[in-house]
């Protein structure tokens, strides 16, 4: 039997309102449009895997309250399950701001996805995953340690870690404990220089694979990727895309590098695949894309 990816992380609301630009302090404003979907990191990750058809399990808490109902409604709607159900408290949600230009900034308030348990990893069988995605966002909340234990105890999976713009915020003593397990790092150029103090990300890539001894993934917006392997850096073009707004953009990207990793291709194949991935979504309103549209893009 072959073996699985664990994706671990959070399953969140996301409130996307359109607006013309972000708002000054103070300033009253109408938005263009709203949308209403299930976002996270993890969950935009998943999503991915299971376009390309890769044995996964979904590991994000859905917990008790108005958020976790919807969140769990839409999750059978998309043919989603999460392997943890928590009465704790709430999920999470994300208000995600998209300017006219398609960028887009988040205020996210936490929630149950902030706050795994040892006893939530209780019901895994390490041993029957090749490899697990983790981001910042779960690391740097209350639950982190537990995460890292677990991790720790599964000595042969492949971690890949996308550290997101919480990179600068994560203890020193957790992101050690992260590094020390060699994981595929995936993050972009800004959050790639703020942690390493490089000036470009070619040298950041280096800084930060002689940290990990293991691949970095920088992505480099309409310029491309850079990947970093054996102590070799390439630049893989970007696929041209008709940006809507970015929402899920680098969560699709590290989606498709592992879907096409679990199906035996080279990190090289992987990043172009996830290039596309990535156009394609960046090109679609919200962080994920319909089988419809998947299937089109390829």
């Amino acid at each position: 039997m072959s073996k699985k990816c664990l994706i671990i992380g959070a399953a969140m609301l996301d409130i996307i309102m359109e607006i013309v630009r972000l708002p000054r302090s103070g300033e009253d404003m109408y938005a263009k449009g709203q949308k209403m979907t299930v976002g996270g990191c993890a969950y935009n990750a998943a999503d991915i895997l299971k376009h390309f058809q890769v044995d996964h399990t979904f590991f994000a808490p859905v917990g008790t309250g108005m958020y976790a109902r919807f969140i769990e409604e839409e999750l059978k709607r998309s043919g989603h399950e999460s392997a943890v159900k928590s009465g704790q408290m709430d999920n999470g949600y994300c208000l995600c701001m998209v300017e006219a230009d398609g960028e887009r900034t988040f205020v996210t308030m936490p929630g149950i996805e902030c706050r795994f348990e040892k006893e939530w990893f209780d019901s895994l069988a390490g041993e029957d995953y090749e490899s697990a995605y983790v981001s910042g966002y779960e690391i740097e909340g209350e639950g982190g340690d537990v995460i890292l234990d677990f991790l720790e105890s599964v000595p042969d999976i492949l971690v890949y870690y996308a550290p997101g713009p919480r990179i600068t915020y994560i203890p020193d003593e957790k992101r050690d404990r992260l590094y020390r397990l060699h994981p595929v790092l995936h993050l972009n150029e800004t959050e790639s220089i703020s942690a390493t103090g490089a000036d470009t990300a070619e040298d950041a890539a280096l800084l930060l694979a002689e940290k990990t001894g293991n691949v970095v993934i920088i992505t480099l917006g309409d310029r491309g990727v850079l990947l970093c392997e054996g102590g070799k850096t390439s630049v893989i073009p970007a696929e041209r895309a008709e940006v809507v707004d970015t929402i899920g953009a680098g969560d699709s990207h590290i989606g498709a590098v592992m879907a096409m990793r679990a199906l035996g291709n080279s990190f090289e194949e992987a990043v172009r695949t996830a290039n596309k991935v990535s156009a394609m979504v960046v090109g679609v309103k919200g962080p994920t894309l319909t089988k419809e549209q998947f299937e089109k893009g390829f």
